[in-house]
């Protein structure tokens, strides 16, 4: 007999404390009803202005990309260098969260609790520059850091790279590719409720498809604006569950909500890092969609920040 996913839903949702429980009570309207501009609205609105902070600069750069400049920001926390290097992939559904102001409070906040030198890369967004320009802007960025690690106060053996949602799709993909070019090596991989299969046919979308605060049709929606193509969804640069081999590749931290439609695919491609051999850190957290709410977004933003750390400190500085 089919599971009834409603109730499971009510069953869950009354669990938990009024607090956890208010961001599946106010739910945003879908994203397709939302469509491309109403998400970048959305997105400018839920980032806000950047708030400068003493202890960490910023610089803007633009890195020769394959079809013009990739604007850059570099953000460098106090300290002696030489520091980590944090290639920052935004998140924002492929669609929201372009310009180099719109995550600059987010680097601000990792530069600062890891010591990494951030680079974030302000690479082209669908619809207007469908895949795979995202992939080959990214890829534009991390070649130049390989390259230029000691120019930033960076130490070129302590590179990594990640991003939430769709920005740990384009960061593991970046991940393949970089150790598929055997330059740079990269230290690290930070993945967060990351899209790693376009596909989107796994058990957890018909549990956790509704009700949510990310549906299964939303991230759809997405995939359909940034593909463009749907065949897309078995290149692996779309897709990076499906590449051939992934042994080799960097270090991985895989984080999840245990109500994410995302949750199968996390651990579908942490199973196959670990059968390849890629040291893997896979965090399923209970009683939390796409996103990390209150009770836990302090504790998940901490984990990330050790991880890191572990990671990306220099030897000579690490204590």
């Amino acid at each position: 007999m089919p599971r009834d996913y409603d109730q499971l839903r009510k069953e869950r949702l009354a669990k938990l404390d009024p607090v956890r429980r208010a961001p599946y009570e106010n739910m945003r309207p879908p994203l397709r009803e939302l469509g491309v501009e109403g998400m970048r609205a959305r997105g400018k609105a839920i980032m806000g202005a950047p708030a400068p902070d003493p202890d960490v600069t910023y610089r803007d750069i633009e890195i020769k990309g394959p079809n013009g400049p990739v604007p850059t920001r570099i953000f460098t926390p106090k300290g002696s260098s030489p520091k980590g290097i944090y290639i920052h992939v935004h998140a924002g559904g492929y669609i929201m969260f372009g310009g180099l102001d719109t995550m600059t409070n987010s680097n601000i906040r990792i530069a600062k609790e890891t010591g990494c030198v951030v680079v974030a890369p302000d690479f082209r967004l669908p619809p207007e520059h469908p895949f795979p320009a995202a992939v080959e802007d990214c890829w534009a960025t991390v070649s130049w850091v390989g390259g230029h690690a000691k120019e930033i106060g960076g130490d070129p053996g302590h590179i990594g790279i990640g991003g939430g949602c769709t920005g740990g799709n384009i960061a593991a993909v970046m991940a393949l590719m970089a150790r598929d070019a055997r330059a740079p090596k990269l230290a690290a991989q930070y993945l967060s409720a990351t899209v790693f299969d376009c596909r989107c046919d796994y058990a957890s979308f018909e549990e956790n498809g509704n009700g949510y605060n990310l549906s299964a049709d939303d991230d759809r929606y997405v995939i359909e604006v940034y593909l463009k193509y749907m065949e897309n969804r078995w290149d692996w640069r779309a897709s990076p569950i499906l590449a051939p081999s992934v042994k080799d590749v960097a270090p991985a931290y895989i984080y999840v909500g245990e109500w994410d439609v995302l949750r199968d695919e996390s651990k579908a491609y942490a199973n196959r890092l670990r059968d390849a051999g890629v040291p893997v850190t896979l965090v399923v957290q209970p009683e939390e969609s796409h996103a990390p709410g209150p009770g836990s977004a302090a504790a998940v933003s901490a984990a990330m920040t050790a991880f890191l750390r572990d990671h990306l400190t220099p030897k000579a500085r690490a204590k």
